[in-house]
Formats: structure tokens, C-alpha cells, sequence
């Protein structure tokens, strides 16, 4: 049997920050692609499939990203590609996931995401993936009550034409708050070259459409209008439906405004 997450983070210490190895290791959370702890002032990250190349090409990403947004993103300690470990001093704050939208949180990410999709796509050549973003994919294996189903089924949107370099997964529990500030946005382990309403999707999903309107005022408006968002997170909140757990908690509140 392979080598668990914990034990990859422990080895991983040991070789690159070995005054940290026995201060303890504190699960902070465990996803479908990483699980994350804490070890003195780290988080230690590690890809559920031991992705190396993954973690080296996220700590090139992490120092473009930071040369151009305004919100604080992680500042790699170390990476080890064997192990699948990325490591970097814990940023302040909490994770949104399961708490209310803090007074301009969409006027914030909107001109976060402005700076983000402003980068020139060529410079993250080699670094991320190019996804065409195709919605009609995002039905396969979904699943979820019928009802649901059909609505999704029923509004597959056209793909956008823009490509842009996005976080792709920028949820709630991606973003951290403190004092009513965002204070980081953290995991961009599934960040791509492709349509930039993903990166509104799960802002959606998770707070509103008051919150989406504040964020594409910020942004500027997106090309095409908001159907590629609504569709993105309807798909979004079915699959963390399935996953359960906070995430599905989550997701089930939502269900009153993507499916009213």
C-alpha cells in the first residue's frame, strides 16, 4: 500500500524544513484533489495523487499570479515533486465556505479577477492547462435529483469564445476573510487557460446574485452575458450535492436561487 497523505507531508518536512518535522501536523482539510495541514507557521499541501509535475507547475503559477493581482496568494516555502507537496506560510483568516458574503466581497473579487484575467494567457505556457470549456461536457456523469437534472440538461449555453488564465475553482472555500477583508484566495491547483465565466461560476454558487452583479460591474462585464455562469454552477453545486459534507450543505442552500 502506498504512502497516505500525512506521511508524504512528514517526509516531506523532514527533507526541506526539518525544524517544523516534530512540531505535530494538524489535518486542515481534506478535498477531492489535496489534502492540507498545518505544521508551525505552514500549510502543507498535498496532491491526492503524489503530482509532482502538478506541484511544480503551481509554484511557477503561484509567482505569476502574485506579480500581478492585488489579493494575496500563497508564497511558496518549498515544493517537493516526489512527494507531491507544495508548502507555504499559512495566510490570515478563514475560509468563506458556509459563511455569509462580507460587505463588497464581489466588488473585491471582481477587481481581483480583472488583474487575474488581464495576465497574457502565452505566459502561462507549460504552466497550466488550455480547457476548451466546452459546457456540454460538464453533463457527463453528472448526477443529482431529476428535476435538477432536467433544468441543466435543458440550458446548455453555447461555449464562450475568450480564454483567459483562471483560478477555475474559485469557491467559497478558496477564499479566506478576516475582519470582513478578503485576505488571500488559496488552491489554484486547477487553474487553466479557458473560459473566464468559470471564475464567476462558483461566486454564484456560493453567494448570490447580488454578489455576481457587484462582480461583473467590478469586472467590467463578461462577454456573452451570465448564461455560461448560471450553467457552471448549477453543474458545480450538483457535483458538491454528491460530494456531501459542508460542501453539499452549501450547495444545498444555494439550490433557491440557481433553481428558482
Amino acid at each position: 500500500m502506498g504512502e497516505t497523505a500525512r506521511e508524504r507531508a512528514l517526509r516531506a518536512l523532514a527533507a526541506h524544513a526539518p525544524d517544523l518535522a516534530g512540531t505535530g501536523l494538524r489535518e486542515l482539510g481534506h478535498g477531492l484533489d489535496n489534502a492540507a495541514f498545518h505544521a508551525g507557521d505552514l500549510v502543507v499541501r498535498v496532491a491526492e495523487r503524489g503530482d509532482g509535475h502538478g506541484v511544480r507547475a503551481e509554484a511557477r503559477l503561484l509567482a505569476l499570479v502574485a506579480a500581478h493581482v492585488d489579493l494575496p496568494v500563497p508564497v511558496v516555502r518549498f515544493s517537493d515533486e516526489e512527494a507531491g507537496v507544495l508548502a507555504y506560510p499559512m495566510l490570515p483568516g478563514r475560509p468563506l465556505l458556509g459563511r455569509p458574503a462580507p460587505p463588497g466581497l464581489g466588488r473585491t473579487i471582481g477587481r481581483f479577477l480583472r488583474r487575474l484575467h488581464a495576465i497574457d494567457p502565452a505566459a502561462a505556457g507549460g504552466i497550466v492547462p488550455v480547457e476548451d470549456a466546452e459546457p456540454a461536457e460538464w453533463l457527463e456523469d453528472l448526477d443529482g435529483p431529476a428535476h435538477l437534472l432536467r433544468v441543466v440538461r435543458g440550458s446548455v449555453p453555447a461555449p464562450g469564445r475568450g480564454r483567459v488564465l483562471a483560478h477555475a475553482d474559485l469557491g467559497a472555500e478558496h477564499l479566506l476573510e478576516r475582519d470582513g477583508a478578503v485576505t488571500g484566495v488559496i488552491d489554484w491547483s486547477d487553474a487553466a487557460v479557458t473560459d473566464p465565466a468559470l471564475d464567476f461560476a462558483r461566486l454564484y454558487r456560493d453567494f448570490g446574485p447580488d454578489v455576481l452583479a457587484e462582480a461583473l460591474d467590478a469586472y467590467g462585464g463578461l462577454p456573452g452575458g451570465t448564461g455560461r455562469i448560471v450553467f457552471y454552477a448549477r453543474c458545480a453545486a450538483l457535483e458538491d450535492l454528491a460530494y456531501g459534507g459542508a460542501h453539499g450543505e452549501a450547495a444545498a442552500r444555494s439550490l433557491s436561487w440557481l433553481f428558482p
